[in-house]
């Protein structure tokens, strides 16, 4: 009798923490489909600027940050842009495309960062982002990764000049990624996920940081803040936290961030402007003047 009143007292117990650790519910309603695609099926993409205070080498760094929101067609087997989604509808799906562009300026040398990710829109059925590559140049050298999620796992090839960081392959398995947060806002913040989870952390912050690419232990929260809402990650391990203030109604747009890690370095982005440009069509002189708009004429 003991023993069986021991057993019903450890199932309990089991199912206690395993509520104790479900993700908390998102206060945010998800989008209505009507005024999703008003906004973001009208054959242009959402381009934003941002003004960039870099954390490096112990000192501030002016610089830039250009955020490029774009739904495209995209093939589930091969993971890359479909040239004739009509031809191949079967293997299409929709996804919102980010692209961020990040640019500084440490002494005598430039960095050039940019990553990219791929997030169905149909994030209930596909809540895992397709795909992320990331890369930075500066005067030392490059370095290139790519994530493909296949197999319920993310499949990694990483390049790299830095010999302990190298080229090679690998897996990484239960988690989310922190580059793919920035698109969830977008297409389903009411799927955020929220609470002690596991997570990704920005291929930015692992290049700058070269901290290992694996799945961390992470915290995460929501909060509301007037007309804004205010997205939170803290990883204890890497003593960093990531916060991400957006605003509170449809569109979502991103308003900036701050990053906080290492020796007190703060790294913060201040959005500048937003235009809507179907901007792959104007890459003529005269079409600099949208680079004006965008407060980036002195780049």
């Amino acid at each position: 009798m003991i023993e069986h009143i021991n057993r019903y007292y450890i199932l309990g117990y089991i199912v206690f923490i395993c509520l104790c650790c479900k993700d908390q519910a998102s206060v945010l309603p998800a989008i209505d489909e009507k005024t999703f695609n008003t906004y973001w099926n009208q054959g242009q993409a959402e381009i934003s600027s941002y003004e960039l205070d870099q954390s490096r080498y112990g000192a501030q760094h002016d610089g830039s940050v250009v955020l490029v929101f774009v739904t495209e067609d995209m093939s589930k087997s091969k993971q890359v842009k479909l040239d004739d989604p009509e031809r191949f509808i079967a293997d299409a799906i929709k996804v919102m495309k980010l692209n961020m562009n990040k640019e500084f300026v440490t002494g005598i040398y430039k960095y050039n960062m940019m990553n990219s990710v791929y997030t169905p829109l149909d994030y209930e059925h596909n809540p895992h982002s397709l795909k992320l590559t990331a890369g930075s140049q500066d005067w030392c050298g490059q370095t290139f990764m790519q994530s493909n999620w296949k197999n319920n796992r993310y499949e990694v090839q990483q390049f790299s000049y830095f010999e302990s960081e190298g080229d090679k392959p690998y897996n990484l398995r239960g988690g989310w990624l922190e580059d793919e947060i920035m698109t969830k806002i977008r297409v389903s913040p009411n799927m955020l996920p929220i609470g002690n989870i596991r997570m990704i952390p920005s291929a930015f912050y692992l290049r700058l940081a070269h901290q290992a690419n694996k799945v961390y232990d992470a915290i995460t929260t929501l909060k509301s803040e007037g007309e804004t809402f205010s997205y939170t990650i803290q990883y204890p391990e890497l003593k960093r936290s990531m916060e991400i203030s957006f605003q509170s109604l449809f569109p979502y747009k991103i308003l900036g961030w701050t990053e906080t890690y290492g020796d007190n370095e703060v790294t913060t982005a201040k959005i500048s402007s937003t235009v809507m440009s179907d901007y792959w069509k104007h890459n003529h002189a005269e079409d600099e003047v949208l680079r004006e708009e965008l407060k980036l004429n002195n780049e």
